[in-house]
Formats: C-alpha cells, sequence, structure tokens
C-alpha cells in the first residue's frame, strides 16, 4: 500500500490559518482564543504553539500571504499595458470578490483588525505595513502613467494609490454592513467613469453646447 506523505510544516500552518479566519468571522478577533483556533484547525493547542505563538502572529503570517497574492495580480493587470487599464483591472478583480452574497472570512474580519490597531500595537504595526505595500505598488503603476502621460504629472502618486485604496476599503466596509444597499456592478461603473475621466462629460457637453 503507497505511502501517504505527511503534510508539511508549511501546510500545517496554511490549515491554521485558514481555521483562525475561520474563527475570526464567527466569533470576532477579540473573542476567538487560540482553543478556539486548535480546535477548527484539528490540533492539540500544544501543537498549535509550534506554528504560531499568538493571533497577531497568525493576522501578520496571513497578510505576507495577501501581499504575494496581490503582487502576481498587479503582475497579471500589468500585462494590459497602460496604468489606467491596470488601475482599473485591480480594482474591478477586487470587486469581484464582493459580489458574492457570502464573503471570505478574510474580508469579514478586516474591518475587525482596523478597529483593533487603534489600540493594539503590533496590530496596528501590521496593517501599517500591509497598506504600505498597497500604496506602493500602486503608486508605481500611477507614476508609470503619469510618465506616459495618462496621469497628471503634479499629482503626488502616494497620494493617488492612497485614494484609490481609500475607496476599495469603504466599499468593503459598506458591503458588510449593508449588502442589499450595495450595488458592486454600479460602483464599479462609476469608478471606471471617474478614472477614464467620463465623470464630468456632462459639464463638458453643456460648456460645449453653450459657445
Amino acid at each position: 500500500m503507497p505511502r501517504i506523505p505527511k503534510p508539511s510544516f508549511e501546510e500545517r500552518r496554511k490549515v491554521v490559518i485558514d481555521a483562525a479566519m475561520t474563527c475570526f468571522a464567527q466569533k470576532g478577533f477579540h473573542q476567538t482564543t487560540m482553543q478556539d483556533v486548535a480546535v477548527e484547525a484539528g490540533v492539540s493547542p500544544g501543537a498549535l504553539y509550534t506554528y504560531f505563538k499568538s493571533k497577531e502572529d497568525i493576522i501578520e503570517e496571513a497578510a505576507k500571504e495577501r501581499r504575494q497574492s496581490r503582487a502576481v495580480r498587479m503582475e497579471t493587470a500589468s500585462l494590459l499595458g497602460g496604468a489606467i487599464a491596470t488601475i482599473d483591472e485591480i480594482f474591478t478583480d477586487f470587486s469581484g470578490t464582493l459580489e458574492r452574497r457570502n464573503l471570505s472570512p478574510e474580508s469579514r474580519i478586516r474591518p475587525q483588525i482596523w478597529a483593533d490597531a487603534l489600540s493594539n500595537d503590533r496590530t496596528s504595526h501590521i496593517l501599517k505595513e500591509s497598506w504600505g505595500d498597497i500604496i506602493k505598488r500602486n503608486a508605481e503603476v500611477v507614476r508609470r502613467g503619469q510618465d506616459s502621460g495618462e496621469i497628471d504629472p503634479t499629482l503626488n502618486s502616494e497620494s493617488v494609490a492612497m485614494m484609490v485604496l481609500c475607496i476599495a476599503d469603504g466599499l468593503l466596509l459598506h458591503k458588510l454592513v449593508d449588502p442589499d444597499a450595495t450595488d458592486i456592478d454600479e460602483f464599479v461603473r462609476a469608478f471606471h467613469s471617474v478614472l477614464t475621466g467620463k465623470f464630468n462629460a456632462g459639464s463638458a457637453r453643456e460648456a460645449v453646447e453653450s459657445e
């Protein structure tokens, strides 16, 4: 009978992270204990602490995985060529994850992490690091657009990147609080309109007609 290979250390860590995300989404970040995570992951408490020492350790590792995944998505989006098309694709890809009625556990716990960061220095550091990575990557796309003439070169690239991040986080929060009132398709249409300069088309048309 063939021998079934045992899961590697990294594979077990991934199981623990997924279990923790499920617990955080169901019980809340503060209410979840490491014991809860151990039960959900199907490991003993002693074994759990060989993978992670705290809930913050789990969040930090999950954030690293997210950054790696984000880098791949941005690389794929950049194949579209222009900076505007890249930003539009990145935002559309993110919005697509919000169209499902049942959002992923990771999406559901993000506002909890934001709240915890207000009083927890460790969580605040993890969150700032994650945001910093997003802003850095998006700013590089913005600068590329400025060099090509797609984007106003007088704008601060980091500020533009932060604006896009804030829009995305705000959309997620509204989707979580009031899913029925959040029309993702219409939101994406509006964002695309602003991004491509079509948002002020009515004013431009009126100006032409008044001449």
